[in-house]
């Protein structure tokens, strides 16, 4: 039998497979190198509060200033992302290899207050345009590709604190900055380069943006944006007053809450690809929805766990649950925005998801100084419970 040479059609098939792949790589070798500094800051509390003096108060400041910087940098980035993304994205890591030498050099707070504001701009100016181009991979794998993504930056953010727990008793806190520094300029090159290759021509958004914004506020996008809120507010609760929940009503010591806390970035990297498959596979509104069922009802179970071991358990599965969930809400987002805007269509929809975030923590906190850190379950339930029913109102009223 003569060998049939590859149809057209094959060649066309295998080429998309290993642009998919390609690009799905590059996308997550790029999250894991953007969120290897994400979690440094509390790891290093103590040390600073040691070393250089940093009080709680400043501390806080350390947190919610860079939150800040965030919200007023989202739709920023989010024009320029739609212009040019390849250079957005390099710009990220620039950014965060200058934070990475201010921290280390810091000698007073103001500095350090700087070098973590910075690592927030670097942030948020990579989402944007990261996102957009996970969501352009493949339509119909499209949440498999979130999936991916996220897991890749859970990845980051657990390999941070665990290389610097290694050097710090070799070379010092300092090390663990100055080690991602190089790789970190590479990707800024790569970026540049891969996604202008990718890209097609620049957009002239100058005389656009504000009918942009106008056109992308749709009543589904309102719905979905009023869902992320919720949803951030609810996983930004659980994930703050968890270790004090731990502490305070499990009595579990602070360095094992610490250390169960950190093991929910690894619970994360299953939940978000087993996320994106099943969104993929059965729909990601319908697995949306089992997952925020799932969620509540986890967060029900943890109070009411017996022991100390059965509500750890049961939050390393709801750290996973809620990873699962992201994927699926990140592309709703991009299914109801269109390709040319989607870098401000996420830019937005962080924006509303920061301020959540912040006003949840801030109005939780008064409850659980009153009544308990227990307190934080039934709140966060009441919060993610209005969730379903939205989502399955997206659902019946399809993709525009």
């Amino acid at each position: 039998m003569k060998h049939q040479p590859p149809s057209a059609k094959d060649e066309d098939m295998e080429s998309r497979r290993s642009g998919f792949v390609t690009m799905l790589l590059f996308l997550a070798s790029t999250h894991f190198m953007l969120h290897v500094y994400t979690e440094l800051l509390p790891a290093l509390l103590p040390t600073l509060r040691a070393e250089l003096g940093v009080s709680l108060p400043q501390a806080s400041l350390l947190v919610s200033i860079p939150l800040l910087v965030q919200i007023l940098v989202n739709i920023p980035a989010g024009v320029a992302s739609d212009r040019n993304a390849g250079a957005v994205m390099a710009v990220s890591f620039l950014i965060n290899i200058v934070a990475a030498a201010l921290i280390p050099a810091s000698r007073e707070f103001l500095m350090l207050l700087a070098g973590f504001s910075l690592f927030a701009v670097a942030s948020t100016f990579y989402h944007p345009p990261g996102l957009k181009a996970a969501s352009e991979l493949n339509v119909s794998r499209m949440n498999l590709a979130m999936g991916a993504h996220i897991a890749a930056g859970s990845t980051g953010i657990a390999i941070g604190p665990i290389v610097l727990g290694l050097l710090m008793p070799l070379w010092g806190w300092r090390a663990s900055f100055y080690l991602w520094m190089p790789p970190s300029l590479v990707f800024a090159v790569v970026s540049y380069l891969y996604m202008r290759r990718r890209s097609a021509a620049p957009v002239d958004a100058d005389a656009r943006t504000h009918r942009d914004v106008r056109s992308l506020l749709t009543s589904n996008f309102l719905l979905i944006l009023l869902i992320g809120a919720l949803a951030e507010a609810a996983f930004i609760n659980f994930s703050t007053y968890i270790t004090t929940f731990f502490t305070d009503v499990k009595g579990m010591a602070p360095s094992l809450a610490s250390i169960l806390f950190g093991l929910g970035p690894l619970a994360g990297i299953v939940g978000a690809f087993g996320g994106g498959f099943a969104g993929d596979r059965f729909g990601q509104e319908r697995m949306a929805i089992m997952l925020t069922l799932a969620i509540a009802a986890a967060l029900a179970l943890i109070p009411l766990a017996p022991g100390v071991a059965s509500s750890a358990a049961m939050y390393i599965v709801c750290r996973s649950l809620i990873a699962s969930c992201i994927p699926l809400l990140n592309s709703m987002v991009a299914f109801n925005s269109d390709a040319e805007r989607r870098s401000l269509a996420f830019s937005i929809y962080f924006v509303v998801m920061n301020i959540a975030g912040a006003v949840a923590t801030s109005a939780t906190s008064l409850i659980v100084e009153a009544r308990g850190a227990a307190m934080m379950f039934p709140v966060s339930i009441a919060i993610i419970a209005p969730v379903v029913a939205l989502i399955a109102l997206v659902k019946r009223r399809g993709t525009p």
